[in-house]
């Protein structure tokens, strides 16, 4: 089995939306994805694995990254998994302010 993850269809941090971008929108050749964007050009997504994927997680299978730089530097990348991040933790690492 190599199946590609798919975005969550979901917000990336529940409570958070207001603060969502959607990278993608109208470039049909991608899927679009809904990020949290952060002060510092940090761009948080969220992902979900199907039943058949989370199985053979659990039983031992890893999870790949591919990562298009188009020919410049790789850039730093972290791979995370929670089930209910808290919001309180983004709006201040990502240093975000109300939405009125």
């Amino acid at each position: 089995m190599f199946e590609y993850l798919q975005p969550a269809d979901r917000p990336v941090i529940d409570g958070l939306e207001q603060h969502e971008i959607v990278m993608a929108k109208n470039q049909p050749e991608y899927t679009p994805l809904r990020v949290l964007p952060g002060n510092e050009g940090e761009r948080l997504s969220r992902w979900t694995l199907t039943a058949e994927q989370r199985e053979a997680v659990a039983a031992g299978a890893d999870i790949f990254l591919e990562l298009l730089t188009f020919g410049a530097p790789m850039q730093p990348i972290r791979v995370a998994v929670s089930e209910n991040p808290n919001p309180d933790f983004f709006k201040a690492g990502y240093q975000l302010t109300e939405v009125l």
